[in-house]
């Protein structure tokens, strides 16, 4: 299947299981696996929330985008796994459409809230009331999320169970292509 399988990019907000379902689709896939984040921290070989705090949002953005253009500019078959506000930056945005295949994975705010409290190496989350500032970061990404190819609810849903229902829908595109 892998010479059949599009270019997969998974999008969502923070814990909503992107790197988590990323390297579990890639596997199946028979394809490569990148998370965003993870380069940008081995490029930058500084940890995000060190960006955030001593260079600001703005610079980490600007580094983001540069670093998923390099991704992008590979011929290798991937799934992607793009940081939480890598999709609305519009330049990113552009460069994967009709390119690859978008996904977002929804998450319940609750559950996020409970998956976000126990992770301290959100900067977007530092020192504020996580469900608030969950809440107040989905009024303004989901606009953009919504414009993703396919939209799949990951809340309380086992990781198999996913990864089947994904691998079905990657499928169904890969059966339209070749028709």
């Amino acid at each position: 299947m892998k010479n059949n399988v599009p270019n997969i990019v998974l999008l969502g907000h923070m814990g909503s299981g992107k790197s988590t379902i990323g390297k579990g689709l890639a596997k199946r896939l028979s394809i490569d696996f990148i998370d965003t984040d993870y380069e940008i921290e081995k490029f930058t070989d500084t940890k995000i929330s060190n960006i955030f705090l001593n260079q600001g949002e703005n610079r980490f953005r600007e580094i983001e985008e540069n670093i998923i253009k390099q991704i992008l500019d590979s011929k290798e078959k991937k799934v992607i796994a793009l940081g939480g506000g890598s999709f609305e930056n519009k330049n990113i945005r552009a460069l994967l459409k009709g390119r690859y295949i978008s996904i977002w994975l929804k998450c319940n705010i609750d559950i996020l809230v409970e998956r976000l409290k126990k992770n301290k190496n959100r900067p977007l989350l530092i020192g504020k009331n996580i469900k608030s500032e969950i809440i107040k970061i989905d009024k303004v990404r989901k606009i953009n999320y919504e414009s993703a190819d396919f939209h799949y609810d990951v809340s309380k849903k086992q990781k198999k169970i996913i990864l089947k229902e994904i691998v079905q829908y990657i499928k169904s595109i890969v059966w339209k292509i070749r028709d």
